[in-house]
This record gives C-alpha cells, sequence and structure tokens, in this order.
C-alpha cells in the first residue's frame, strides 16, 4: 500500500512539531507533510539489530546512544529516521538530567532503511539534506538487493562492495560492520529441537 502525503498549505515547521504524534510517524519536508511506511519484518529486524550493535560499541566507550525512530528537526524539516546515532553530546535532555525533550538536530548517523513501499528516491534525498545541513554520516540500506550506499558531506554516495564493511569514521572511529554480517541478520537460522517435557498428571508418580 503506498504511503499517504498530506499537504496543508502555508504551515510552518513550527506548527507542525504542535500536532499529535502518529504511527506511522509523519515527516514535514519542505511544506508537506508526508507519512513513513509501516515497517514489514526486515526492516523491523535491521533498524532493532543495527540499534544494538551499534551501542553494544558506542556505550561502554561512552561515546553515544542509537535510538530508532527519533524525530530530528533541522533547516527547516522534521523527518524521522530508522536508526538515528547522537554522540552523548547531543542527546537531549531535561532540567532533572532525564532523558528527553525535542530535537533539533540532524541525526550523527543518519540511517534510512527502504522497505517495500518506500522509493529510494526519497531516503536518498533525505540522505543528501541531512549531510548537507550538519550530519557527518548516513547510511542508505536496501535489504532486499542487500546494498548499503554510504552518505557524507561534499561526497557522492560510495556503494560498499559486498565483503566490504559499514564504518564509522568519523562519528564512531574504530566501529565496523561487515555488509555481510549486516544482511546475515535477515537468515532464519535453523530451529532448535528442544525437547517438550510432558506435563504430568496430578497425582500422578513422577518416577
Amino acid at each position: 500500500m503506498a504511503s499517504p502525503t498530506r499537504t496543508r498549505h502555508a504551515m510552518t515547521l513550527e506548527e507542525f512539531l504542535k500536532l499529535p504524534e502518529e504511527k506511522p510517524s509523519l515527516e514535514f519536508i519542505d511544506g508537506r507533510i508526508e507519512a513513513k511506511d509501516m515497517p514489514e519484518i526486515k526492516h523491523s529486524v535491521l533498524t532493532v539489530r543495527l540499534s544494538n550493535h551499534l551501542n553494544q560499541f558506542a556505550e561502554p566507550l561512552d561515546l553515544g546512544l542509537a535510538v530508532p525512530e527519533l524525530r530530528c528537526s533541522f533547516a527547516g524539516r522534521s523527518v524521522v529516521p530508522d536508526v538515528a546515532f547522537l554522540l552523548y553530546d547531543h542527546v537531549p535532555e531535561t532540567e532533572d538530567g532525564n532523558l528527553g525533550g525535542q530535537y533539533f538536530l540532524p541525526a550523527d548517523i543518519h540511517v534510512e532503511i527502504i522497505s517495500p513501499d518506500r522509493t529510494v528516491r526519497r531516503s536518498h534525498e533525505k540522505l543528501i539534506h541531512a549531510t548537507s545541513h550538519g550530519c557527518p554520516l548516513g547510511w542508505l540500506i536496501h535489504p532486499e538487493k542487500k546494498t548499503v550506499d554510504v552518505y557524507r558531506p561534499n561526497a557522492v554516495p560510495e556503494r560498499l562492495p559486498d565483503d566490504g564493511s559499514l564504518t564509522g569514521e568519523p562519528v564512531l572511529p574504530g566501529y565496523q560492520l561487515a555488509v555481510a554480517e549486516l544482511f546475515g541478520w535477515l537468515r532464519r537460522g535453523p530451529r532448535r529441537n528442544v525437547p517438550q517435557n510432558p506435563i504430568p498428571t496430578p497425582g500422578a508418580d513422577p518416577g
């Protein structure tokens, strides 16, 4: 099912941010209100596993935090990356020191994962906008084609080879994730034959 696009004339970003949150999330792009696609299982698996993989690297080093579906409002737009990694200096906090508040910066790593109802062109344009307005690193992941394109400011997107790796420079120096491992998360492993313990009959001798 195609994603709906809603248009409201003369709406500002400030007015958009006062709207109640919806599912799927709404995005504000060049004066248009667009609904994100409902994720399917490949999209959801990659979102969760990639967020966890980034956090397993970054959190022990006290570098930052990866989160799915964080609203990022900047440069006249309000978008919701599938995964956003934020350096801790950029993580919003409330006055009492808890996480919270709206986020008015581009993500430090902006990840878009193509789903069946989303066009590559739409995600490509979002990553170009982000890396043109302060985002240092973007990844465009296509689960069906098993491709990863890397976006950096003032550079043409780079298609990683099948035996290549995603790297975190300049945001997460030392971080690596092999393309093969990334898409390996989409393969279901063999089912384990776990013996089923029979439910004992009340009063029966367990021997």
